[in-house]
């Protein structure tokens, strides 16, 4: 048995869903879920992502790394998912009016990401992120949503179903690298009518049929 408990539980990372089931006939409890994702949010401000370990979020838990294990296939997935939300970025509502939509767009991506916890834990987060391909690829799942609905939206199409349709590229990259650069950067109003108005000054709507 390893000293984190791998071994014991005998499970493997997975794309988009947790590990592999306990074994038959004890369903999953729940309580431990949410215990697990509060206590690593509650750490992450304590200890930052570095210094992070899942034998301190499961005592926090009152639980085990092994159970842990049997649910997330490392930190960075359980990071991941504790401090990103589960929704995708949802489509603007829609209104006909362009830059009420791309308001929209920028409201929604600077909620995501101006929170503490998520400025605290990104910078480790990100470099556990690119070197894990099943949890890169959770997270552009997560982040890309419905990409097809959404460039139809706004008129743009854009081949692969693996990219998020530009406009999302463009602002949660801003908001990625300003909280990575200034730490302490407003993501406020402000910012939102700036970036709005970045974006829809340059605006030349969808393209001619």
């Amino acid at each position: 048995m390893t000293a984190d408990g791998r071994a014991a539980c005998g499970e493997s990372a997975t794309i988009g869903r947790k590990s592999a089931p306990v074994a038959a006939g004890r369903p999953r409890d729940g309580r431990i879920d949410a215990a697990v994702i509060a206590a690593t949010r509650e750490l992450i401000l304590e200890t930052g992502y570095p210094a992070l370990s899942l034998s301190a979020i499961a005592a926090r838990a009152g639980t085990t790394t092994a159970a842990i294990y049997r649910r997330w296939s490392g930190k960075a997935q359980l990071v991941h998912e504790a401090v990103l939300p589960t929704e995708s970025i949802p489509l603007p509502a829609g209104s006909g009016d362009v830059r009420s939509d791309i308001r929209s767009l920028v409201e929604t991506i600077r909620s995501m990401f101006d929170r503490p916890e998520v400025r605290v834990a990104l910078p480790g987060l990100i470099a556990d992120t690119v070197a894990d391909p099943e949890v890169h690829d959770q997270m552009i799942a997560r982040l890309a949503g419905n990409l097809t609905a959404f460039e139809t939206h706004f008129g743009r199409a854009r081949r692969g179903d693996d990219q998020l349709p530009m406009l999302a590229e463009v602002v949660a990259g801003t908001v990625i690298f300003r909280i990575l650069v200034r730490r302490d950067a407003a993501l406020d109003e402000a910012w939102v009518d700036e970036m709005t108005e970045m974006i829809t000054g340059s605006w030349s709507g969808p393209p001619a049929p």
